[in-house]
């Protein structure tokens, strides 16, 4: 449920962001089209972050983050310019990808840590 929480508030701040973008920035109104790659795109990169996750937990605050995050971005990134070009987007999926790979391990499962014994 969390995980369901943390991805519909992240579509939601993206669609508010690209709908805001059009009104103050110019770009073009948000269209079924456009919103449906933006959901692609937050969905891709949550499905991302929970794989990573899976194969490495996010390790305590610290250098261990810092190198994580290094190996995530390349992938991450690489598919949203992918899928830019295989569905030939017109919003940043090459940036909205990394950075919902790089948010869900903190909303995603939890590892469950190994009690301690009692001496």
């Amino acid at each position: 449920m969390k995980l369901l929480r943390f991805y519909l508030g992240s579509l939601s701040a993206l669609f508010a962001f690209y709908l805001l973008g059009h009104y103050l920035l110019g770009l073009p109104f948000p269209t079924p089209r456009i919103l449906f790659q933006i959901a692609l795109g937050a969905t891709l990169g949550l499905l991302l972050g929970l794989l990573y996750h899976r194969i490495w937990p996010l390790p305590p605050p610290g250098l261990g983050r810092v190198v994580r995050l290094f190996v995530l971005l390349p992938p991450a990134f690489i598919l949203g310019v992918g899928l830019v070009v295989l569905v030939q987007a017109q919003v940043a999926l090459h940036y909205i990808i990394p950075l919902v790979a790089w948010l869900t391990p903190s909303h995603g499962p939890q590892n469950q840590s190994t009690p301690e014994r009692p001496s």
